[in-house]
């Protein structure tokens, strides 16, 4: 929509608005006009029929309309919320929004009425936050829909909304809900901030606006978590995060975070403490699995057998009799196959996916052993390092898992144990250092906090130890 000015007056007749509003959606064929007559005055309504709600428009706008007695138009429609503006760019952009333009024979302003055509999607269970015991309600893709489902499950005076528009020409709808007495206000400023400053005119995706909330683009480690959980969301909300809907995602993007966020399950708080506190040190374990184990592995066959018990020596050198490649080559090649068979069973139909992954996996296992392409115990490890990163409840963790493990092997083959030392190092020393809006992301260990940490990783009874939801926050 484009008519090269910045301002389109309201001209007292009728007809040239008409016909400028045409103008301004280039005569599409699904602009539709209606007229009418109001205690003797010429009007019409002009509206997207592809938007649009007919029923309503007939029933809650012509209807009062052409039964109107004395009165003001605006108290003739019985519909809460009525705008008027003063010139036709913004009335254009309304219609877009399934607005009716309500226009009168020498009126200088434009009505308009909601009257939008709304596809309510039924609301499902989640799918990628599956739980035993607990809700089973996920987000959809609109925006109002989510808010509604956070406010059911939240309802308390100090829950705040905030709503904005991105994208001038396809604008996307965003809320931003926080709690206003828990809540950082300084993070809030900065996220409201960094929102409105987005210029893009034209939204991709959501990825488009989150994306611009990561404080250092540079690391690998995701800096928001994305939910789809309606409960999950409220949960952090009352410990001062902040929530993100974007209209057109069916997922709740939480910030600021910090590392051990990742590894929390809505599980873990429907079990009893000891079972939530075994899978969460699990969890963590499998992460410590998936960056080094196959590094491990390397360093050991390339340069450190003298550290295994002798039978498993003999063991290992057994499988490893025939292999031309050396242990990091099998390594690249046995990720590289394991991530097509990945990223192949995500792409395809779900009837096939299943097919793929389980006959992909037998066939390529054991055809790679056969050929002498790969060791048997290589086979294992990889397994096993795909196994711990599907225990990750993120996927996006998972994916900073995968990306990091491929340097620490680089360093392991080349100097053994001192590589994966040296590059470990650098790892701790980069989430040290790593903040999103203030907050530090390895928090409760940088700052040291040793009360945080027990409940970071112990997961506690609040009655052995409890606290306010301002006690737990990540700041």
């Amino acid at each position: 929509m484009d008519m090269g000015q910045d301002s389109y007056p309201i001209s007292e007749e009728m007809e040239v608005n008409i016909q400028k509003l045409f103008q301004c959606f280039h005569s599409s064929d699904d602009v539709r006009s209606r007229a009418f007559t109001l205690h003797g005055v010429k009007g019409s309504l002009l509206y997207l029929t592809t938007i649009t709600d007919s029923t309503r428009l007939q029933k809650e706008i012509l209807g009062p309309l052409l039964q109107a007695g004395e009165g003001r138009l605006e108290d003739i429609l019985p519909i809460l919320d009525i705008g008027v503006v003063s010139d036709l760019k913004s009335a254009a952009a309304a219609m877009l929004q399934g607005s009716c333009a309500i226009l009168l024979e020498h009126r200088l302003d434009i009505i308009l009425v909601d009257a939008s055509a709304r596809v309510v999607p039924s609301v499902g269970e989640p799918q990628n936050e599956q739980i035993i015991r607990g809700s089973q309600v996920g987000f959809v893709d609109d925006v109002a829909i989510n808010a509604q489902l956070v406010h059911q499950r939240l309802k308390n005076v100090n829950l705040v909304e905030r709503h904005f528009t991105l994208g001038s020409e396809s604008p996307t709808h965003v809320k931003l809900l926080y709690m206003c007495d828990v809540a950082d206000m300084n993070v809030v400023d900065d996220i409201i901030a960094n929102l409105l400053a987005n210029q893009d005119t034209f939204i991709k995706s959501p990825g488009q606006i989150t994306n611009r909330l990561e404080n250092s683009h540079l690391s690998p480690f995701p800096q928001l978590l994305f939910t789809e959980r309606p409960d999950s969301t409220v949960s952090h909300l009352m410990e001062g995060r902040v929530a993100l809907l974007v209209d057109g995602s069916s997922f709740a993007t939480i910030l600021p975070v910090t590392f051990f966020m990742f590894f929390q399950a809505a599980d873990d708080f429907n079990v009893r403490w000891w079972n939530g506190t075994f899978f969460r040190l699990l969890r963590l374990l499998s992460v410590m699995i998936g960056i080094a184990l196959p590094s491990v592995y390397i360093a050991i066959v390339s340069n450190h057998f003298d550290v295994l018990p002798i039978d498993l020596v003999f063991s290992l050198k057994a499988s490893l009799e025939n292999i031309p490649f050396n242990p990091f080559m099998e390594a690249i090649f046995m990720t590289t196959v394991l991530e097509l068979l990945r990223e192949a069973a995500i792409r395809l139909p779900k009837s096939i996916a299943s097919t793929l992954s389980i006959v992909g996996g037998l066939v390529i296992g054991s055809e790679v052993v056969n050929a002498n392409l790969v060791s048997t115990a290589m086979i294992v490890v990889i397994s096993l390092t795909a196994v711990a990163s599907f225990s990750i409840p993120s996927h996006e963790m998972r994916l900073a898992i995968r990306l990091i493990s491929l340097p620490i092997m680089i360093a392991s083959s080349l100097l053994g144990f001192v590589g994966i030392a040296f590059s470990f190092s650098l790892l701790f020393m980069h989430l040290s250092k790593l903040e999103t809006f203030g907050v530090p992301y390895f928090y409760p260990f940088m700052p040291f906090k040793p009360r945080r940490i027990l409940t970071t990783l112990v997961q506690l009874p609040k009655r052995i130890f409890g606290g306010k939801a301002s006690d737990r926050r990540a700041s």
